[in-house]
């Protein structure tokens, strides 16, 4: 649904459907990749699926340590063997490798969020709808939507131990498991869904930064969000599923309809007809505007700037709209619609895309102090003591990474 999730939108702006590149700049083995990401089971069902036309050939060892020149020699000649199957593989195979990788990564992050696997359907639901999206990998084309599956997901993510809708995803993983967790996850829920988050042509990095900052919440930083954000599984952009896009359009809209308060909208240059803000979550909004349940929107206008000593582009709110009717959206600024103005909203949002894996890599970091700390307190009790240390800090000036916005504590 969404450009940043699924790649390039409805209006041709671009999206997320990039793959992260590796450390070192060398691309993985897409074997390699796949052995990683799901088992030797995957890599022999790959190669099983793939034919004979495509021979996966392994240099066997030597049975003694070889000299530094033949170890060399050999190392090349791996590299070229690999680049070699890397060429032959099909775009079937492609897709295929991408799909497990996005499915082990789903996997990964539902396991994190403890109470899933217990809630009824929602891992049935998981497997259902995984089992579509491969069927439309495998078809190249939408093969129907199982609206079953979505329908368990979603049931999933709102039931009263999760409220994934309504609360940050790092939030809870560090929660969970707490003394009073549940009574938390209440208030805490109640008073996130108050300080609601969305944004248009410019990722979500600012509004996850301003949620977090402030207790309140944003799609693709909350539990449901968060989950499937970026996984494209091995599809070109979503509109390849009806699935995929099925299921966006009902984690956004759901997000929305649980919104009480105020909602900020952040939006680079104004309004674009075709975005997900426009069709999708300003209707849903108004909506609740007119019944009561929201007070109103607040949209707040970004412009982009070039960062003097060479950085991302720098992006400053410069005006704030208070938005209650349609006719007040109407008014909005709208953004440009030019070739220029596209090609540098791609690079902004490939931008944002990379301050939003700073933003999640910073919360795990938390997270795992916040584990170190709570199993040192359990391991020793009211034995543990601290005591003052004459060392100097050590972290250096101008160390720490910068806020993806300028007014940010710390920025540049």
């Amino acid at each position: 649904m969404r450009t940043h999730r699924h790649g390039t939108d409805q209006d041709g702006t671009h999206g997320s459907g990039i793959d992260r590149a590796r450390p070192g700049g060398t691309p993985a083995p897409p074997l390699l990749a796949l052995q990683r990401s799901a088992g030797n089971a995957a890599v022999s069902r790959l190669v099983t699926d793939a034919g004979s036309g495509d021979v996966v050939q392994r240099s066997p060892e030597p049975s003694r340590p070889s000299s530094r020149t033949s170890q060399k020699s050999g190392d090349s000649q791996e590299t070229e063997s690999s680049q070699e199957s890397a060429h032959s593989m099909t775009a079937v195979d492609r897709r295929k490798i991408k799909f497990a990788q996005d499915k082990a990564e789903l996997l990964k992050r539902v396991g994190r969020i403890d109470v899933l696997k217990n809630v009824p359907g929602f891992l049935s639901g998981l497997d259902a709808f995984l089992d579509n999206i491969e069927a439309d990998m495998k078809a190249g084309q939408p093969t129907g939507v199982d609206a079953g599956a979505i329908d368990r997901i979603i049931e999933g993510f709102h039931d009263p131990r999760v409220q994934g809708h309504r609360v940050q995803y790092g939030w809870f993983v560090r929660q969970q498991g707490k003394e009073g967790f549940q009574g938390a996850l209440d208030r805490v829920a109640a008073g996130s869904a108050e300080h609601g988050h969305l944004w248009s042509k410019m990722n979500s990095a600012i509004p996850t930064e301003d949620a977090s900052v402030g207790h309140g919440v944003v799609l693709e930083a909350s539990v449901q969000g968060r989950i499937f954000d970026g996984l494209l599984f091995g599809l070109p952009t979503w509109s390849a599923s009806d699935a995929l896009a099925a299921l966006w359009k009902r984690l956004s809209t759901t997000y929305v309809q649980a919104l009480t308060g105020t909602v900020t909208a952040h939006a680079l240059d104004g309004t674009v007809g075709s975005s997900v803000l426009s069709t999708l979550e300003w209707p849903e909004l108004r909506t609740s505007i007119a019944q009561g349940r929201v007070d109103g929107l607040a949209f707040v206008v970004y412009r982009s700037r070039e960062d003097p000593s060479g950085g991302p582009v720098i992006l400053e709110p410069v005006e704030t709209f208070q938005v209650r009717t349609q006719q007040e959206f109407d008014d909005l600024p709208e953004a440009p619609s030019d070739q220029a103005w596209r090609d540098q909203q791609r690079v902004i949002d490939q931008q944002q895309r990379a301050a939003l894996a700073d933003i999640h890599s910073r919360e795990e970091e938390i997270q795992a102090l916040d584990e170190f700390v709570s199993d040192l307190f359990r391991r020793h009790g009211s034995d543990l003591r601290f005591r003052d240390t004459s060392t100097p800090p050590n972290t250096r000036t101008n160390s720490a990474p910068e806020s993806p916005r300028s007014d940010s504590p710390g920025a540049a």
